[in-house]
């Protein structure tokens, strides 16, 4: 009987067998080296790291990123995308901080929808609103350079020299006046539709408007002239100047534009008392008052800009005979007063000015318009307030301007009627009180 023996293995299967060996081995080793480079490879932070922005790829990483972008234009790891912002796909959504292909969410754990997605969620809300931040930033300039007044701001009234004050920002008066009782604040905001009309938040600082009810960012000679008044004589020109602040108090604006977001903290304060009054110029006739002349006194960015533009003229009742450019600290018993003098000397044609053709600019020192000067009648803003003790206080600026006081200023446009403009300049140049 023949023994039985191991069968023997020809060459041709003996290769097959050896060829189906190597496969596995390298699908093996394929997929050993994928797990290791999705999941735990040194070149890449964790999905905790990439979700807060502390990864080499991470959402909040800076144009220069070394990121892959092969159809992108910002410099992000963003193969399919055409949007500029980064790792942004062709369909708008965020990444977890891993490649994009066809739009679709990656992360380090698994494909689209794996168990990351949440955390790449919460990074993509986290991102968009810092794009929101940084619009707002870009849109209103200035924010990171807030800071409070400073202690070299302010000055004791009784150190202030009488007389003081410059001689050369109008307040030089003859003849009569005619004033405009329009209350002490009858609406707020932070626009400005003078110097930058159609923008919410132009002025990026609160003003105070008495006059006309209807002054926004949107506002036209159209506008105002259909709009209601706050003054008792009908007259329906807008007056408005930046609020003042009681650094101790809380503002309803903390965290609004206008009020906290540019700087601008603590509770408004309403005047005790707002005066409009238009006066005369010494040895010349008064001209009535051109229907929707546009004025501005002072410059909301003086810190920035330089003297040349400073009206400032802040004094205490008691001490009217100084003024200063700083905020006085007023003995007990007298209330801070802010004076805001415009200019009264006009072309004659222009009813906005411009750096071009300065349609209205101050009378001479001695209060006369120069030849080829129309005298209009000279407007004074006086504003009381009942004044925080110390240096707790502080007027409404640009960001920037760090709430300096030499940056008052104050905007007008005369809505006066024909008729309301007339009896003004009869009252200035026949001496008598309107």
């Amino acid at each position: 009987m023949p023994r039985r023996g191991r069968h023997r293995i020809t060459g041709p299967i003996r290769l097959i067998a050896l060829v189906a060996a190597l496969l596995v081995c390298a699908a093996a080793v394929a997929f050993g080296g994928t797990a290791s480079a999705d999941g735990s490879g040194d070149d890449r932070g964790s999905a905790t790291e990439q979700d807060s922005g502390s990864g080499e790829n991470s959402l909040t990483g800076s144009d220069g990123d070394d990121g892959d972008n092969r159809a992108g234009t910002d410099g992000s790891d963003n193969r399919a995308g055409t949007d500029t912002s980064e790792n942004t796909a062709d369909d708008g959504e965020k990444t977890g901080g891993g490649d994009t292909t066809d739009g679709r969410k990656t992360t380090e754990g698994g494909g689209p929808g794996g168990q990351n997605d949440d955390r790449a969620q919460d990074g993509a809300a986290g991102d968009e609103e810092a794009a929101d931040e940084q619009g707002d930033d870009e849109q209103f300039p200035g924010r990171d350079q807030a800071a409070p007044p400073s202690p070299d701001d302010f000055v004791d009234i009784t150190d202030v020299a009488p007389g003081s004050g410059p001689d050369d920002k109008g307040g030089v008066f003859a003849g009569g006046t005619f004033t405009s009782q329009c209350g002490t604040s009858d609406h707020r905001n932070s626009d400005n539709y003078q110097a930058a009309p159609g923008k919410r938040n132009g002025a990026q600082h609160v003003h105070d408007y008495i006059g006309n009810t209807t002054t926004d960012a949107f506002s036209d000679d159209d506008s105002l002239a259909a709009g209601g008044t706050s003054c008792a004589n009908g007259d329906r020109s807008t007056f408005y100047w930046p609020v003042v602040r009681d650094l101790n108090g809380a503002g309803d604006d903390a965290n609004a534009d206008g009020g906290g977001k540019d700087g601008n903290v603590g509770e408004i304060l309403t005047p005790t008392s707002a005066q409009m009054t238009l006066h005369g110029h010494p040895g010349q006739e008064t001209e009535p008052m051109p229907q929707n002349l546009r004025m501005i006194t002072g410059d909301a960015k003086a810190e920035t800009n330089g003297d040349e533009n400073v009206v400032s003229k802040w004094t205490c009742s008691g001490f009217t005979d100084r003024t200063t450019e700083k905020y006085p600290i007023c003995p007990s018993g007298s209330d801070l007063v802010r004076i805001l003098d415009f200019p009264s000397c006009w072309d004659g044609e222009n009813l906005r000015s411009n750096a071009e053709n300065e349609a209205v600019v101050f009378p001479e020192a001695d209060g006369r318009c120069a030849d080829g000067r129309v005298a209009v009648p000279q407007l004074r803003m006086t504003l009381t307030y009942d004044q925080p003790a110390g240096r707790e206080f502080a007027l409404d600026t640009f960001p920037e301007q760090q709430h300096s006081p030499r940056t008052d200023h104050g905007n007008y446009q005369s809505l006066l009627t024909g008729e309301q403009a007339r009896t003004a300049a009869t009252c200035i140049n026949t001496g008598r009180a309107c």
